[in-house]
């Protein structure tokens, strides 16, 4: 699981007398100071917002409207934006990755809305300014609600009728605008979704600039198969929808596009390594849209792109629209070829601008074809997985050993900001570190309840308490793959009951997926029971999805994802398995570790179907202390020993620098082998 709350943007600046490589990021006289790009605040306050949301009510008073629709989305539907991309926080003050915020105009009565799902209900009220906005409480039964239960809803159900509601058509998926219009044409209702292509809150303040950062290859030592291979693959595919050549297919989702041609950008987007990039593909031709300034001539990556037969043109759906007219006109040259049929598809993620800048042809949405193919791991990147949780394992346990050595050994207070900045600390000594995959969650004690969601920032952080839990959820870019791990730390020295019995509800929950065959072809929902099952027997749940697969120095959410949809796992497939238990201003549990889908050594011999089951990749203890062992069965004990002596037998080569001696002492404590009580006979 990734931070739900915003990444504290800007450039950091440690004190001159404290060398960044070597300062103690608890200590409190090290000064950070944090230069903001353009139009990009840490903390406006109250009268600053209100007077954004008044210029923004004037333009759209201005363009003839009574609402407009701020969504949180790039022209890509993104995960993930840049700051430039970031309206509906700059507008609203809340910085959570998803939602969508509906202004009025200045003639128009009543409150800005903000609709959010059940993630961040309590974050978005404290951010933003409640005599100006009004939060709208999303869903409740679980953290991914369709966007119909949002301001769709609203739209369609609650506006005036008549009102005309704008929005930027560059950031709203047409098949969205679809369901939207049909919605609206079955109430006969007179309310019209306006497009409005100059976006009206760019118009209040100047955005910061997009990065022009170049394209980087991605190596075949970490890709382990050619942008041709992959283009192949794709159009295999493609052309299986339809008999002949005569499909155009657009690619917008930039995770996709980076796979594919094996590019990455590390400066356009934080956290996620891709550039803003269209691609058009055809039988026999493929281009890629993307600021020229990004493919210098005789670059490296200019020439592999050349290799792969990828032509490349500016950026922006109008260029898009301009070469899908050239190739429709160049498909039907021919006297005979003039009543002929092209097929224009995309995937969800295209835009209603996207859709209008092609009308010469009709866009037809089917599943991208990419995705499933990006999914499944080849193995080269699948080793790739292992090398990168191995050594990020090894920064994880060298900064659990000083978590423990600073507060409990040395008795020092540290921040749960400056304990987040610590590790990040140790993963950069790491080979191939490029970045973080997200904010780092960091969350101690009642921060740890709020859904273990809080990505804190220095000065509004809270202490870590040795008698709470402490729910530590991070990740790294490794060139050679994309890190999420989360663990539960308890460092007092009597836990109260009921926390450990939900510490070990939710590890006999992970267990039971870890340890889980499964035959081909079986629905992914079969999981989220055998997760959920030890947590049902005490009652308890979580609200966030069970997982969720991760890219390759690439996204950190991606196909399969998540666990709920029905997903059918394949070898190759790469997922998260992370049940938790939240007791909202208490305390927080959640245990996440990455497996990889395999299939079994020993297969039945008869019957048409194979057998699978998971390999873990994550390298990192299981914290034992917390564990009520009255209600593990002898099998969970001995999986949850063999777990962490199996990660010391993995790391302690590794931690062989003198440094490490402590490192060394602490892993071998917390992989003590742990023995069942002589009462238990059997599981609970």
């Amino acid at each position: 699981m990734s931070c739900l709350y915003g990444r504290q943007k800007g450039k950091i600046h440690l004190d001159e007398k404290f060398p960044s490589s070597d300062v103690d990021l608890h200590d409190p006289d090290v000064e950070i100071k944090i230069d903001y790009p353009p139009g990009v605040d840490g903390d406006a306050d109250a009268d600053e917002m209100r007077r954004r949301l008044e210029k923004l009510r004037s333009e759209i008073l201005d363009a003839n409207l009574e609402w407009y629709v701020v969504p949180s989305e790039d022209e890509h539907q993104s995960e993930e934006v840049g700051d430039s991309d970031k309206r509906r926080e700059y507008i609203s003050g809340f910085t959570g990755s998803a939602g969508t915020a509906v202004a009025p105009s200045s003639s128009t009565k009543g409150k800005a809305k903000l609709f959010v799902d059940s993630r961040y209900w309590i974050q978005a009220e404290q951010q933003v300014v409640p005599d100006v906005w009004h939060v709208r409480r999303m869903g409740g039964g679980g953290p991914y609600p369709p966007p119909t239960q949002g301001w769709v809803n609203w739209l369609v159900k609650e506006v005036d009728e008549g009102a005309r509601v704008g929005i930027d058509p560059r950031l709203v998926s047409f098949s969205l605008i679809q369901y939207i219009r049909a919605q609206l044409a079955d109430r006969a209702s007179t309310t019209q979704l306006i497009p409005i292509s100059t976006n009206l809150v760019d118009r209040t303040h100047t955005p910061s600039p997009r990065s022009s950062g170049p394209l980087i290859p991605h190596p075949m030592s970490f890709a382990g198969e050619t942008a041709s291979s992959k283009l192949d693959r794709v159009r295999e595919s493609l052309s299986q929808r339809r008999d002949g050549p005569d499909w155009i297919y657009l690619l917008p989702t930039l995770p996709a596009i980076a796979w594919l041609l094996n590019i990455r950008c590390p400066t356009d987007i934080p956290f996620c390594p891709v550039p803003y990039a269209y691609l058009g593909l055809t039988q026999d031709a493929c281009v890629l849209f993307v600021d020229g300034k990004k493919v210098e001539d005789g670059s490296e990556v200019q020439n592999e792109l050349k290799d792969a037969g990828v032509d490349v043109r500016g950026y922006g759906v109008d260029e898009v629209g301009k070469w899908v007219k050239e190739t429709l006109s160049k498909m039907k040259e021919g006297e005979e070829d003039k009543k002929k049929v092209v097929k224009l598809w995309a995937p969800n993620e295209c835009s209603w601008a996207l859709s209008k800048a092609c009308e010469d042809a009709k866009i037809d949405i089917i599943p991208c074809p990419v995705e499933p193919l990006k999914g499944i791991k080849n193995p080269v990147e699948q080793q790739g997985y292992r090398n990168a949780y191995l050594r990020d394992g090894r920064a994880m346990v060298r900064w659990m050993s000083w978590l423990e050595q600073t507060l409990v050994v040395g008795q020092r207070k540290v921040g749960e900001w400056a304990a987040a900045q610590t590790l990040t600390r140790f993963r950069r000594e790491e080979e191939h570190f490029a970045d973080l995959a997200y904010d780092d969650i960091s969350a101690s004690g009642p921060n740890a309840g709020d859904a273990a969601s809080l990505c804190p920032q220095r000065g509004k952080d809270s202490i870590i308490d040795l008698d709470a839990t402490y729910v530590i959820d991070s990740g790294a870019q490794y060139l050679d793959g994309t890190i999420d791990t989360t663990r539960t730390l308890y460092l007092g020295n009597d836990p109260a009951p009921e926390v450990k019995r939900a510490y070990t509800r939710v590890l006999q929950g992970h267990i039971a997926v870890s340890v889980a065959e499964f035959p081909e072809g079986m629905s992914s929902d079969w999981f989220n029971m055998l997760a959920r099952q030890p947590l049902y027997a005490d009652r308890l749940d979580f609200g966030h999805g069970l997982g969720h697969g991760v890219g390759s120095y690439l996204a950190v959410h991606e196909y399969p994802s998540p666990f709920p949809h029905g997903v059918s796992f394949k070898t190759g497939h790469v997922t998260t398995v992370e049940p938790g238990y939240y007791r909202e201003g208490e305390w927080g549990i959640r245990t996440e570790s990455v497996v990889l889908c395999k299939e079994l050594e020993e297969q039945p011999e008869e019957g048409p179907k194979k057998w699978l089951g998971w390999e873990r990749i994550t390298q990192v203890p299981i914290q034992t202390s917390l564990v009520d062992w009255s209600i593990m069965s002898k099998p969970e004990i001995k999986w949850l020993n063999e777990h962490n002596t199996s990660i010391q037998e993995a790391l302690l080569p590794l931690l062989q620098e003198d440094r490490d001696a402590q490192v060394r002492d602490w892993l071998k404590r917390a992989s003590s082998r742990a023995s069942a009580p002589a009462s238990l006979a059997s599981p609970p």
